[in-house]
Formats: structure tokens, sequence, C-alpha cells
């Protein structure tokens, strides 16, 4: 005589399959999602960048004085005054001598921009772009 029905070693063995096969699927979805934020994060922080390169551009290159600055962004790329902010931009510029070691207004500048997310600790995005009379 058979009886039908599951024993409880055979309930254990499932519900161990089910448990190593689940654990797989939630490492998989969180790959994904940390790879998405930071996608994101690089998205974001490019148009920021782009928009500190613009700031400096519209100073124009005789009016933009030679020093850093610090800038606050929300999560979106929109500039906060918010201490808790999402990224925060990083400039400066700087002035390349011509080749007599001098300083003046025919030498090239340069304009860096940094971008830093508030949970990263390295920066996330890195530009630099040469400033001339002329424009960049």
């Amino acid at each position: 005589m058979t009886e039908r029905g599951l024993t409880l070693i055979e309930l254990m063995v499932a519900l161990l399959l089910l448990a190593v096969s689940l654990s797989g699927l939630i490492g998989l979805w969180a790959f994904g999602f940390n790879t998405t934020a930071h996608s994101q994060d690089i998205g974001v922080a490019y148009s920021v960048a782009r928009h500190e390169i613009e700031r400096g551009r519209m100073i124009g290159y005789l009016l933009l004085p030679e020093q850093s600055w610090s800038t606050s962004y929300d999560g979106r790329g929109n500039p906060t005054t918010d201490p808790e902010s999402h990224y925060l931009a990083i400039g400066e510029v700087s002035t390349i001598p011509d080749a007599n070691g001098e300083i003046n207004t025919g030498c090239l500048r340069t304009l860096t921009v940094r971008i830093r997310a508030r949970d990263r600790e390295e920066w996330i995005f890195e530009t630099v772009v040469y400033l001339t009379r002329g424009g960049i």
C-alpha cells in the first residue's frame, strides 16, 4: 500500500532548492539595481559638469577668476543650497603660462570640473576644457 503526499524530507529538499534559486535571483536583482543607479549618477554628473562649464564660459575668459569653487546639486542635477545635496561639483580655473613663463591675456586657461556623488568617495566624473579669449 502506497500513500500519497510529501514526506518531511522531500518538503525540506524542495524548500532548500527554492531558497538557493531565489537567493541567486535576489543577488542578480541587487547587481542590476546598483548598475542602474551608477549609470544614472554618471549621466546626471555629465549634465552637471556641462552646466559648470557653460557657467564659466558665460562669465568669460577675462572675468573668470583663477580660483576654485563648489556648487551643490540635487539628485536631478538642479543647483541647490541643501547641505544634504546629492552631487558636489568642484570647479577650478588655472592659467597656463606662455613660452616665456609669463601670464598674460593671450595665455590658455583650463577649467577643470569634478563631480562627486554624496554616497561615493571617488569622483564619478571629471572633465577639463581649455579657455581662450575666443571661447572654449
